[in-house]
């Protein structure tokens, strides 16, 4: 889905728009400078886009078009200028805008300036557990051409400071959960068990082209943007991460052990002989618990464990998670194709 955009729309408006001003002013009381702030525009629950003119004909716009839209960034629509063109018309009463026919055809045809586009996809794990040792081991395995990437937050970036492009990795269950971040779903919104559920397993990928970026790629005009473009545009950088190593995939059963008994089952998962490793009544102590799981430890497992996969091939393009039926016809994803109000 496109889950970002800063962009410069033709659009006639008589009043100036902006959120007041940021000044700042001399010991003599003169001021220095200022600057006009961007003004936030809410939509659907809450969620809001900023929006501020930059000329008497052009407007700034930076925001999340499909959340904006649908109250939720979990999924939505790839196509950037049918999203931005639905944002534009509801615009219109929302600013008391007064665009021109030709403004209303450059939001059609994509007419305009881009200067950021995120592009983004969701991969299914079986388990959360999985999303966080993918995580983990990319963090340590993998690098792209700004070098190592950094950790933060539990999100994985690669180029994080980058002026050009930056990619970044995280678990969306992990996110919706998160205390103290404006990503929580809202609580009156249609479906949010099913969303909340959706989300659980979920590994997330992020692209974010900047301005330099766009330019060089020819994207800094909407109108070379297709529905195909985000995909696209999003595994190309993908592929030229080197993730050459491996990651195992998390049992579920370590979602019902106790945390002593983790590194244990680990040992013997493997392929340690846990007999000559603890003392007798330590090992039958282990076994008795394990035994309640299933799992007998007196078993040796073979050295070499079968769940280990490249971490690339998580990242398939084919594997990509698409729109979820149930949510297809409901306000939890806006259809690009339906007519303008």
């Amino acid at each position: 889905m496109i889950d970002w955009v800063t962009a410069i729309l033709p659009c006639n408006h008589s009043e100036a728009i902006n959120g007041g001003r940021i000044a700042c002013i001399s010991p003599d009381g003169e001021i220095e400078w200022q600057v006009e702030k961007k003004q936030q525009v809410f939509g659907s629950h809450e969620s809001n886009i900023s929006i501020k003119s930059n000329s008497a004909d052009y407007l700034y716009f930076d925001g999340n078009p499909s959340k904006w839209l649908q109250g939720h960034n979990l999924f939505g629509s790839d196509n950037l200028i049918a999203l931005m063109e639905h944002v534009m018309h509801r615009l219109i009463p929302l600013l008391k805008l007064s665009p021109t026919l030709g403004d209303i055809e450059a939001w059609k045809t994509g007419n305009y300036d881009l200067k950021r586009v995120d592009c983004t996809a969701m991969w299914s794990l079986p388990i959360r557990a999985d999303v966080r040792s993918w995580l983990r081991a990319a963090e340590f395995q993998s690098k792209s051409r700004h070098g190592r990437p950094v950790t933060r937050g539990g999100t994985l970036y690669f180029g994080q400071h980058s002026r050009r492009w930056s990619i970044k990795f995280y678990s969306k269950g992990d996110e919706l959960e998160a205390t103290g971040k404006g990503h929580k779903l809202p609580y009156e919104i249609l479906h949010r068990d099913n969303l909340m559920k959706w989300a659980d397993n979920k590994l997330r990928g992020e692209l974010t082209l900047r301005s330099i970026q766009l330019k060089e790629l020819e994207l800094d005009r909407a109108s070379n943007w297709t529905e195909t473009t985000p995909i696209e545009r999003l595994m190309t950088y993908i592929e030229s991460l080197d993730m050459a190593e491996q990651f195992s995939l998390t049992p579920a059963i370590l979602d019902d052990l106790p945390a002593r008994l983790i590194a244990v089952y680990k040992l013997w998962k493997d392929g340690e002989d846990l007999r000559g490793m603890y003392p007798k009544a330590t090992f039958y102590r282990y076994r008795s618990e394990f035994l309640k799981h299933g799992i007998d430890i007196a078993i040796r497992q073979p050295s070499t464990p079968d769940n280990v996969i490249p971490l690339i091939r998580v990242l398939r393009p084919e594997a990509i998670e698409q729109v979820p039926d149930w949510a297809i016809g409901t306000s939890l994803y806006f259809d690009t194709k339906l007519k303008l109000a």
